[in-house]
């Protein structure tokens, strides 16, 4: 049993508006549990970044997260700069009610919000890997934390028009349709793959990725080898493919993983990752889109503790 106050914040606009409407029933929800709860709405970007670090600096033990995985991942980053400055951090919940739900797929975590808040009480507390990239653009160096997915090339593209689509289309086709136009378009780059220090690949790639949840873009299951606590990431890249072939051999087969057959796609697992291009490239991490010419990106075993289903 977590503890019986715990601190929400909620991004209204996350699935189309769908978080703000289901807002008044989760917050019954929470309150017939037992929980004593404070809140906050988010009214702009990087709001629920400075939510969280006032929330962990009043003594917040437990702080949830409803929306999608834009609001979680501003939550994450917040409480990273609080414990890099206190050394501490809360636990963290999620009740996903956004576009994006990819992580609560792993982490088996109901869409239902009574269920979702019953999964908070009864459920139990997890040390979640997590990952931060540090991106390099002209030598301008900043970085940003995730705890799901992040990639380079297509997927950023991908994630830009996503957030562009008006979300009533619900998250499998928001996604699909941005991967769809943004691989019309796309044009393949040279990039420069390192595992853990050692050059492994180059050329022509379409994707990059780092996976520690098993799902990304929607519902589409990338890693199902992956798991969130295993001090690790697969990392998986796609190179030499063209439109047709990226279509029809991975776009199509990555619903059901069944991807991971054709042999332009490239997996391997580890824990730092470096990719370096040729020129400027997209890149994501849980969604929200970068530009850099290099990235450098690090997994943090444990660092984030999480409630989960028993």
């Amino acid at each position: 049993m977590p503890d019986r106050k715990v601190y929400v914040i909620i991004n209204p606009h996350a699935g189309y508006g769908k978080a703000g409407k289901r807002w008044p029933l989760i917050l019954e929800c929470l309150k017939t549990a037992g929980f004593s709860v404070t809140w906050r709405k988010t009214e702009r970007m990087w709001h629920a970044y400075s939510i969280a670090q006032e929330y962990a600096k009043e003594g917040a033990k437990l702080i949830i997260s409803v929306g999608g995985e834009g609001v979680m991942n501003e939550i994450v980053n917040g409480l990273f700069a609080y414990k890099e400055a206190f050394g501490t951090m809360p636990t963290l919940a999620m009740i996903p009610a956004g576009t994006g739900t990819d992580l609560s797929r792993t982490l088996r975590i109901s869409k239902n919000p009574r269920e979702a808040v019953d999964q908070i009480m009864n459920g139990r507390e997890m040390s979640m890997d997590a990952g931060v990239i540090v991106f390099d653009r002209g030598g301008k160096t900043w970085k940003r934390y995730f705890i799901n997915a992040a990639d380079t090339g297509l997927g950023g593209a991908v994630a830009r028009l996503s957030n562009s689509l008006p979300k009533i289309l619900g998250g499998f086709m928001t996604f699909l349709l941005a991967s769809l136009a943004a691989l019309f378009s796309f044009k393949r780059m040279k990039l420069q793959i390192w595992v853990d220090g050692k050059l492994i690949d180059s050329g022509l790639m379409t994707i990059v990725g780092a996976l520690n949840g098993q799902y990304f873009g929607g519902g589409m299951h990338a890693a199902p080898m992956a798991v969130v606590d295993d001090g690790i990431m697969e990392f998986m890249y796609v190179k030499d493919t063209g439109f047709f072939k990226f279509l029809g051999k991975v776009l199509a087969k990555v619903y059901e993983g069944e991807h991971l057959a054709y042999h332009k796609v490239h997996l391997c697992r580890g824990r730092r990752l470096q990719v370096r291009g040729d020129k400027v490239f997209l890149a994501e991490a849980d969604g929200e889109v970068e530009r850099a010419d290099m990235i450098h990106l690090d997994v943090l075993p444990g660092a984030v503790r999480i409630l989960v289903p028993k």
